[in-house]
């Protein structure tokens, strides 16, 4: 029966964990974390038996030591010989870890958005997942693609309904011709939207804040507004003001869905 060597890169991060046949002559340096004399002793050993195990070991070496682009290197030249699973999630690690280093602390987004990509394009499909997509969709959230970065954290958590349900309505938001806006405000009025509910749209040209401003109304009660501030806005919707003109008096909005946690979508009908 074959042993293993398992090795934490980093103890907070379970997808950094590196499995490797155990190689007596280093399994010390590397159980005490002593991984420059561990590379010493793995390029002493290449030069009598370069196999597969030996590129593995010195990429798993290599990615504990930060140099990850040499660890990716000895992983491919280990899977060229021997393209094992072991090997390939090793690969898949390394490039994680480079990942996560080359989000935060250094800032580099795009790269490190070109990395996690690799990352999961290496990680055996029996292998979880999570983490290698929480951190994409972290990466995606810095780079503000918010709609990317959500169905990423949908499949961190296993989603798989939600995401399925988000994709429809961007989808739909994408293609419709159908003339929508975002209903704001239904927090402080105390209204819960629901997908269906039918809203009459009327102008409220008194308001002080907002001489374009459009309430909502449900059952003779205002339960929020059209969003009018581009910080409530997305593509997809009009504003208050681009619809004031147009619509008419008692105009009517039904609620379809509540898109990425906060923007009540509603089309206009009549």
């Amino acid at each position: 029966m074959k042993e293993y060597l398992y090795i934490d890169s980093n103890e907070d991060a379970q997808q950094s964990r590196f499995k490797v046949s155990k190689t007596p002559k280093i399994d010390y340096l590397i159980k005490e974390k002593k991984f420059s004399e561990a590379l010493t002793e793995i390029n002493q050993l290449l030069k009598t038996d370069d196999g597969y195990s030996n590129w593995n070991l010195k990429g798993i070496i290599l990615s504990n030591l930060s140099e990850f682009k040499e660890s990716i290197e000895c992983f491919n030249k280990a899977l060229d010989m021997n393209r094992s699973d072991d090997i390939l999630l090793n690969k898949s690690n390394a490039y994680y870890s480079w990942a996560k280093i080359t989000f935060f602390p250094e800032g580099d987004y795009d790269n490190a958005l070109i990395l996690i990509d690799k990352a999961l394009m290496s990680l055996p499909d029996s292998e979880d997942s999570s983490e290698y997509y929480f951190l994409k969709a972290e990466i995606l959230e810095a780079l503000e693609e918010l709609v990317e970065s959500h169905k990423c954290y949908l499949k961190a958590y296993g989603e798989f309904d939600k995401l399925k349900e988000f994709e429809a309505q961007s989808e739909y938001l994408n293609n419709t011709t159908d003339l929508l806006v975002n209903i704001v405000g239904s927090d402080f009025y105390n209204y819960l939207p629901k997908s269906g509910d039918i809203l009459i749209l009327a102008k409220d040209e008194d308001n002080e804040h907002d001489p374009d401003a459009i309430a909502a109304v449900l059952d003779n009660k205002t339960v929020g507004y059209v969003a009018n501030n581009p910080y409530t806005l997305i593509d997809e919707v009009k504003s208050a003001s681009d619809i004031k003109n147009s619509i008419a008096d008692n105009q009517k909005a039904e609620i379809l869905f509540v898109y990425l946690g906060e923007y009540v979508i509603a089309k206009l009908v009549n």
